[in-house]
């Protein structure tokens, strides 16, 4: 039989045994890995836009505001016409009429009423957009509800970007590791951002613990003549296709 003192000193080497064993393991399992954003942004110039523009009447008669809504809605086709905008590519929404209260939102009695209606236009011909706004405004178009700049080859540019962004992080992963030591192993997580942003270009950094960032900009060949611009320049007529891309790799 096993005295007391006896029992009690083996239990305890063998739970001494047991913890250890769980260390060892549990670091074998538990691999360092390094975490690393890359963005890129591909300045393109635009080739089209999409304008949204809207004509609001207002009177204290309910046919007097529809009449001027119709009038200045038919004037603004006209001149779209004028400007050489094929009708496929010119798309009219419905009236919208609501009565209006003035700041009284007791009264039954309308003080006036508001009639809205929105033209929607694809412009291909960028030299047009200038004069065919300025004569819109002169026929009674009187609101600009939306204008965006594309490039009719966004595919293109979304694969350039979203290249760069993988070159990025993977060259940020490689001077990070170089700087410490070590060396990069395979990506075991690769997240895409989602959305495409349009729009001027402008440099950001998302901090966070093990998450550094790396930026490209590049400007596609057919721009014009202008030449790649750094990080943080401006290029003026041009806009930017943005990819993010978040990636693990293991650490060897």
């Amino acid at each position: 039989m096993f005295s007391r003192h006896g029992l009690a000193a083996g239990l305890a080497a063998l739970a001494l045994l047991g913890a250890a064993t769980t260390t060892s393991a549990d670091t074998g399992a538990t691999p360092g890995q390094i975490s690393v954003t890359g963005t890129a942004a591909v300045r393109v110039a635009p080739d089209e836009v999409f304008l949204t523009l809207g004509v609001e009447s207002r009177d204290k008669s309910l046919q007097a505001t529809t009449r001027d809504n119709s009038e200045r809605i038919a004037k603004a086709l006209a001149v779209i016409k004028r400007h050489g905008v094929p009708e496929k590519s010119v798309q009219l929404n419905y009236i919208q009429v609501e009565p209006d209260f003035d700041t009284d939102v007791s009264r039954i009695t309308p003080v006036a009423y508001r009639a809205r209606k929105s033209i929607g236009i694809k412009i291909t011909r960028l030299e047009s957009f200038e004069p065919l706004l300025t004569d819109l405004f002169a026929v009674g178009v009187n609101q600009v509800e939306n204008i965006e700049f594309r490039n009719s080859d966004l595919r293109k540019h979304r694969d350039r970007a979203r290249e760069l962004a993988v070159t990025a992080a993977r060259e940020k992963a490689d001077a990070l590791t170089a700087q410490l030591g070590v060396k990069r192993g395979r990506a075991v997580r690769i997240n895409e951002d989602s959305g495409w942003r349009w729009g001027g270009w402008s440099g950001s950094y998302r901090g966070g613990q093990n998450l550094m960032q790396q930026n490209v900009v590049q400007s596609a060949p057919n721009t014009g003549g202008q030449g790649d611009g750094g990080e943080g320049e401006l290029s003026v007529g041009q806009i930017s296709v943005t990819a993010t891309i978040n990636v693990d790799f293991l650490l060897e």
